[in-house]
């Protein structure tokens, strides 16, 4: 609970500041009105189909939409979201609107089973006025503030007996990073039924779970951690890659499958449901795909390995590129939307799409991501150029390099694989990083 401490004549007060003052009175105001949009369209939802069965209202996504309210709630450090707030308003309005339990129940969507004490409106709640109802709700944001921890699966890497311990090398790299992540091997999993658990499946290489453990509300640590998770295995996907063991040219299955969505440790819920449906999603709103398969070229796919051959080299990685994890520490600022997990993502769909070419035309449209300005649509060179000039002028030579590949690759439609192409991409990939965090620096 958030408090001010004022010093008056000798004495100190501490003043404990409600959830509508903690956010402000300007915000409270944009959250009601998207409040009542939400209640205006639950009232006008059918709740009978053309086959007269029941139907349950569908609130809208909201995440993309309240992205500068989260920033908000964010700087002003609140371990709750926009949702949070807007979910109790609508549901309150909502239920002074409705004339039954069951319309209620119905237009407010309908499930409770994971909902917790603020989010729960009941009917007789009407004998009070819709202020008292909405101050006790707000009030009660306050008591969901407990640590959690999300996990996700991570599925399709190797590891080797007899070359270094997984679980001691992850414990000693978020050590060193100095972030709440947790690397669960399946012998040490806490408190979960592994049997019982719908993201594990009996066919992978190797099973284990990535977590992230955070004090905040149910959707804030679903999204701040996701955000963290989703920014980790991006980089542990690139830093795999770049430092890689060894390249298998097709000779380890690679299972394609969806991602589990990530959930709550120490809960009821069993485990995430599959997802088929991410690239519909914007980079930052992409749920932490733990699939750890890499791709080196020429249709060949392979698992990542993670022993001592690699554990220094990704060491180094992560160490070498903690601004990026600084700059997520409000992941829904312009740093953490445009530049980061946009770029990421590209990167990492890089180390995992077959074809050679293909990867260098990626890595090639992440420069332009990063450097070249909106709306402009010739002469992207010059622009990738003078940015590259300005930070980072020793890496004139490899963009030429690059440059000359990505235009063979348009004009033939096919790059040939030898050695020396292969040490390019894996060049061109821990490049195009150093020169986001080069930007990063300077923004």
């Amino acid at each position: 609970m958030k408090t001010i401490t004022e010093q008056t004549e000798g004495s100190i007060k501490i003043t404990f500041l409600t959830i509508r003052e903690q956010i402000g009175e300007d915000m409270y105001k944009l959250l009601e009105q998207e409040a009542e949009t939400e209640v205006a369209l639950a009232m006008k939802f059918e709740l009978i189909d053309k086959y007269r069965q029941e139907r349950y209202y569908n609130r809208r996504q909201l995440l993309t939409h309240f992205l500068e309210y989260f920033k908000v709630f964010q700087d002003k450090e609140l371990q709750f979201t926009p949702i949070d707030v807007m979910n109790i308003l609508f549901e309150a309005k909502l239920l002074f609107a409705t004339q039954s339990e069951h319309e209620y129940e119905q237009r407010r969507g309908g499930g409770r089973f994971f909902e917790e004490p603020p989010f729960c409106f009941l009917w007789e709640e009407k004998e009070k006025s819709i202020e008292e109802v909405i101050k006790d709700h707000l009030h009660r944001i306050e008591y969901t503030l407990i640590e959690r921890t999300l996990a996700t699966v991570i599925r399709d890497f190797n590891t080797h007996p007899d070359m270094g311990d997984v679980v001691v090398f992850f414990k000693n790299l978020f050590e060193k990073i100095k972030l709440p992540f947790e690397f669960h091997s399946i012998e040490n999993l806490p408190e979960k039924n592994i049997e019982e658990d719908s993201g594990y499946h009996e066919h992978q290489t190797e099973k284990a779970l990535i977590s992230f453990k955070i004090t905040g509300s149910r959707s804030y640590v679903y999204f701040y951690a996701g955000a963290q998770l989703r920014t980790f295995l991006n980089m542990l996907r690139v830093a795999g890659f770049v430092y890689h063991a060894q390249i298998d040219f097709g000779m380890w299955k690679v299972e394609m499958i969806a991602p589990s969505t990530p959930y709550f440790l120490s809960t009821n819920e069993i485990g995430g449901v599959f997802s088929w449906e991410e690239d519909k999603k914007k980079p930052w709103e992409k749920i932490p795909d733990g699939c750890l398969f890499l791709s080196f070229g020429y249709r060949g796919l392979t698992t990542l390995f993670l022993d001592n051959r690699t554990f220094s080299g990704i060491e180094k990685f992560f160490l070498d590129n903690m601004i990026i994890f600084d700059k997520l520490k409000n992941p829904w600022d312009r740093n953490g939307i445009n530049d980061i997990a946009s770029s990421l993502d590209i990167l990492s769909s890089a180390t995992q799409i077959p074809d050679l070419g293909a990867k260098i035309l990626q890595i090639y449209c992440c420069l332009e991501h990063l450097f070249v300005p909106k709306d402009i649509k010739k002469d992207n060179i010059k622009y990738i150029i003078g940015a590259i000039n300005a930070l980072r002028p020793d890496l004139i030579p490899w963009f030429t390099k690059l440059y000359k590949i990505r235009c063979d690759y348009a004009h033939k439609g096919y790059v040939q694989r030898d050695d020396k192409i292969l040490s390019l991409v894996f060049e061109s990939v821990n490049n195009t990083l150093v020169l986001l965090t080069s930007k990063l620096k300077q923004s």
